[in-house]
């Protein structure tokens, strides 16, 4: 490698570093989830929905990868390998939903569809509960750092990184809103957000 590439070579690292977004801890108290019977999209990896709904819990994750990495921390939850825009289960089957730091990995159009299948497999009244990322940013890699305390106090400590993408709680109540979701609650914390939406 000739002086000159490895100085490029540098300079495209140094960039990409300097386009790195890094987020502090973010510390996450999970004091409930909805009640009943609960759809977790993207569900995998640290599976801290089913960790705290257990049996009531049917995951569905895309990645085997994830659905085995997580498996073992809720064996009592229901772990199904599928893609959430297109879910097998028929409408008005599940109580409510909820998602934990997975829709920051989707692109709009796939939000999209995929709160079309949510809002298709919720019973009326249904509640879809979605924490996730703040990103304001669509260049670089966005990652955040997440301590999140559950209901029987275990802390879950884990990061979630990504190519940014603006994705902060308005596109995300638009969205839902343009499905037919009413949004109810909007928190919005320094790096990342809470949404509960009604059927």
């Amino acid at each position: 490698m000739s002086d000159s590439q490895r100085t490029s070579k540098f300079l495209r690292t140094l960039s990409f570093i300097g386009q790195l977004i890094v987020k502090r801890m973010n510390t996450i108290l999970i004091m409930e989830i909805p009640p009943e019977k609960i759809l977790d999209i993207g569900g995998g990896g640290e599976g801290i929905i089913a960790q705290v709904g257990r049996e009531r819990v049917t995951a569905v994750d895309k990645y085997q990868s994830e659905i085995n990495q997580a498996k073992h921390k809720a064996p009592e939850a229901t772990w199904v390998l599928a893609d959430a825009t297109k879910l097998g289960y028929s409408e008005n089957f599940f109580d409510n939903a909820t998602s934990f730091f997975s829709i920051m990995y989707m692109s709009n159009e796939d939000k999209s569809k995929v709160f079309q299948e949510v809002y298709r497999v919720l019973k009326p009244e249904g509640e879809f509960w979605v924490w996730d990322a703040s990103i304001s940013s669509d260049k670089g890699v966005f990652f955040i750092k997440v301590k999140a305390i559950l209901p029987n106090k275990e802390v879950v400590r884990t990061g979630y990184g990504v190519s940014s993408k603006i994705q902060t709680s308005d596109v995300v109540k638009d969205l839902l809103e343009n499905i037919g979701f009413k949004v109810e609650v909007v928190e919005d914390n320094e790096n990342w957000y809470f949404l509960k939406a009604k059927k």
